[in-house]
């Protein structure tokens, strides 16, 4: 996310104006540490070695409301019998039946799969698409909760049981606000989790208040939807204060059956401002200050959540074993973190076709393979069991690939927004939990412009305890570039301590998102070539440890970035990985007290 010159007055306008309220509420959302997974309402059945599968392939021109159907009926068949039915809608899925060695014993296109459907699964929901496409979150709640396929009538098809007309139903509750108080007020109890699904609104920023539909619904995470019987909705104007959209989802958030701090699933793809989502991390969407993302935009969640019980022993994904290396002074050390990894589609896409290229180039020799850091969304426990071992399989092959949390560890978040107490207590369980589980010591932290004083003061040396498993925390601006904490011009790295003595490394944030040295006079530092990278690292002073975290969204890819960067650095300059990093700040740190 970038901003201009011009913008840091309005960008603070504006959000003096969303959040003029600043009162947190105090109901009892509480929920002890131990409880803030997102677990399933009913893991069972789980699938046995005799499993069939079948593999329905979806025409990317297939029809939206036919493409909602058969990924509808995809979540309920794995629902019902976990692991049986794997959607192919692009290349990135390809890709993963190929990796995972999947067997389809049936091969189905989507005509064909509904035609199976409609008998596995007669009971159907009507709508009309065309005139109710803002309405489709609450039709795919009610259709999830009654298990019942969503029909519309522009598909001119017979189906078997009506359970929930829409077309009455909604026919006076036709708008947003009043299909989803209707759908939280009957259904809310019989969820399990809430989901954020943009039915087609512009996402260009244009009238970012009341945009106007500019496409179809994306259909990727419908599936998931019903195996998991989510709640799904989508209020434009929700994170607003003093709005009607506002006020019932403050209601929803507050009074519900799920596990707080609450993970929202999907993506809150609305207000954008000056270039980015401005409530795309759900803390500061809630008077309650109880929610987080997971984004989940992707295809065939049901299908790999559903496919075997979630990761949860350590040993079965072991970390590569830590460089050795001993901390000298006249050394400059420097972790890279490939980020965005809190974005699932993007370990399902990108990333994965990241370590892949990784893979052939560390087969090359060690000088092509540098240690590298990965963030990981810890969901993947949960929601693709499969992939995340993959992913440490993969990093087994070269030996020099690492993993760690990505922002805010267990969520996508603002934790220092957090509710005070219980949230910020029970985020930072759930984040040391993962931390274990994936047997890390680092995690990348996001926190909103004015709370980072908060975090390093009262948030963050909750992690600075004797026995933690977090030890280090890797800093990113946001939003908007904008600086983060308080940091001295040479300082690399603070040492927070807690009040038992333990203590946790504070790294202080350097990005780069793209390579061809045409960022604005704000952000130009996040747009280096790599020579110009290799020269600013060349330059820090020498006994410096810090981290580097990149991003694609200004074109920044490991070819163009670091794969070149290796081939140019100072002799001095030493790449190693995160949790390294931690152990060599900590050396840093201890001979700076001895002198």
């Amino acid at each position: 996310m970038t901003v201009t010159k011009n913008t840091l007055v309005a960008v603070s306008f504006a959000l003096a104006t969303v959040f003029s309220s600043d009162a947190v509420f105090a109901e009892a959302v509480a929920a002890p540490p131990s409880d803030v997974t997102e677990e399933r309402a009913d893991t069972t059945p789980l699938p046995g070695e005799g499993r069939s599968l079948r593999v329905v392939d979806i025409d990317p021109a297939t029809d939206p409301a036919v493409t909602i159907a058969v990924q509808a009926c995809v979540g309920l068949c794995n629902r019902t019998s976990g692991g049986s039915v794997f959607t192919r809608m692009n290349e990135k899925d390809a890709h993963w039946i190929e990796d995972l060695s999947l067997q389809p014993d049936t091969l189905l296109n989507a005509d064909q799969f509904l035609e199976a459907c409609k008998t596995e699964f007669p009971r159907y929901v009507r709508y009309s698409y065309k005139k109710q496409q803002t309405l489709l979150p609450n039709i795919l709640t009610v259709s999830a909760v009654l298990e019942a396929v969503p029909i519309a009538e522009e598909m001119n098809i017979q189906w078997g049981d009506l359970v929930f007309d829409a077309t009455t139903v909604f026919a006076d509750l036709d708008t947003p606000y009043l299909a989803t108080r209707y759908v939280y007020e009957h259904y809310v109890n019989e969820t399990t989790g809430l989901a954020m699904l943009n039915p087609g609104y512009r996402r260009d920023g244009r009238k970012f208040w009341n945009p106007d539909l500019s496409g179809d619904m994306a259909s990727s995470m419908v599936d998931f939807v019903f195996s998991e019987q989510l709640f799904v909705m989508f209020l434009v104007n929700g994170c607003i204060t003093n709005t009607e959209q506002g006020a019932l989802l403050n209601e929803i958030v507050r009074v519900n059956p799920w596990p707080k701090p609450i993970g929202v699933y999907g993506y809150a793809n609305y207000w954008m401002v000056f270039g980015g989502y401005l409530f795309e991390a759900q803390t500061l969407c809630a008077e309650s200050r109880n929610m987080g993302a997971i984004p989940t935009e992707v295809n065939n969640l049901s299908f790999f959540s559903t496919r075997r019980a979630p990761a949860a022993d350590p040993d079965e994904m072991p970390q590569n074993a830590l460089e050795s290396v001993d901390y000298d002074p006249a050394n400059t050390y420097v972790a890279f973190i490939v980020g965005d990894g809190d974005n699932i589609n993007f370990m399902m896409g990108t990333r994965a076709r990241w370590i892949r290229q990784r893979a052939e180039a560390c087969n090359k020799g060690d000088a092509f393979c540098p240690p590298l850091t990965w963030s990981i969304s810890p969901h993947l426990a949960r929601l693709a069991p499969d992939v995340l071992k993959w992913y440490y399989e993969m990093s087994h092959a070269t030996g020099k690939d690492y993993f760690m949390l990505p922002p805010s560890g267990h969520l996508y978040a603002y934790p220092s927004s957090l509710e005070e107490t219980t949230m910020q207590d029970a985020f930072v369980a759930a984040t040391e939990a993962d931390a274990r589980l994936f047997g890390t010591h680092s995690t990348v932290h996001w926190d909103f412009y004015n709370t980072w004083q908060y975090a390093e003061e009262v948030f963050l040396p909750k992690y600075a305890t004797m026995n933690g498993a977090v030890n280090g925390v890797f800093p990113v601006n946001v939003p908007y570039m904008l600086p983060t904490g308080t940091w001295n011009p040479h300082q690399f790295f603070k040492v927070i301590t807690g009040r038992d003595g333990g203590r946790v490394v504070l790294f202080r944030p350097r990005e780069w998102r793209g390579v061809h040295d045409n960022g604005g006079p704000l952000d130009k530092e996040f747009y280096l070539s790599p020579k110009k990278m290799a020269e600013e690292l060349g330059a820090y002073p020498r006994g410096t440890v810090t981290g580097i975290y990149m991003t694609s969204d200004g074109g920044l890819n490991l070819h163009n970035s670091v794969m070149e960067l290796v081939e140019i650095l100072p002799d001095h300059v030493r790449l190693v990985s995160a949790d390294t990093a931690v152990q060599l700040a900590l050396e840093a740190s201890k001979t700076s007290e001895d002198q």
